[in-house]
């Protein structure tokens, strides 16, 4: 597991456990999200700047800069970055080419705070206040979700094998189903999930990242 941490300039490799592996600086750079291209390379967005970078690995060098708009969340399928740029939307950037295209419009995206994951032909995201959306990766609405009672700022998302998505929502974890249409609470502040932006599920193990840095594991099966 790969953590963008923002406040210290670094990526912070993490074990299954959640303990320490290694540090990649990138001062001055400030990180907001990462994610694998393959094992020996990852990509980040940026804060402040408008550009991401590909970094690799081996080295804890920079070997590319693609300049970008006001991009938040990011995540890897299939030689393309996906991302969250605000006021704008669901951006596409080909690795091979660094050409860019717009997946999803959404001028809704205004919050730093914006996340987003695929799975199978599906983009998940985050960002539009009290909502929860999905699209296909040609940019086909699949459903959106929202509902204040249960979700408030969701930031960060995960979806598992079955399509269950996993959202963090103002210190508790909600999960919505594969069809958009239902959610309950999984977690809440009482079983000790902090302010939160990071969410993975490792088997039947629920890594959650907070905002002050911490790597909390919590059994769920």
């Amino acid at each position: 597991m790969i953590i963008a941490d923002y406040d210290k300039k670094r990526l912070v490799v993490v074990h299954s456990d959640g303990t320490l592996d290694c540090e990649i600086p990138l001062s001055p750079l400030q990180p907001f999200d990462v994610t694998c291209i393959d094992d020996k390379t990852v990509a980040a967005t940026t804060l402040h700047i408008d550009k991401l970078v590909i970094v690799d690995m081996n080295n804890k060098q920079v070997t590319n800069t693609i300049k970008t708009g006001t991009c938040r969340g990011l995540t890897y399928r299939h030689g393309q970055l996906f991302y969250c740029e605000k006021r704008k939307g669901i951006q596409a950037i080909n690795i091979s080419n660094n050409k860019v295209i717009t997946i999803v419009e959404d001028d809704t995206i205004q919050t730093d705070w914006s996340y987003i994951t695929t799975s199978g032909e599906n983009i998940y995201y985050t960002g539009s206040g009290s909502t929860v959306k999905c699209y296909s990766i040609r940019g086909e609405k699949r459903w959106e979700y929202k509902d204040e009672s249960i979700l408030s700022d969701p930031t960060g998302i995960y979806v598992d094998q079955q399509g269950i998505v996993y959202v963090i929502s103002n210190k508790s974890v909600v999960l919505i189903s594969a069809d958009g249409k239902n959610s309950r609470t999984l977690l809440t502040a009482k079983d000790g999930i902090p302010a939160s932006f990071g969410i993975r599920l490792h088997t039947n193990k629920l890594n959650i990242v907070s905002f002050t840095g911490q790597v909390l594991q919590f059994n769920i099966a």
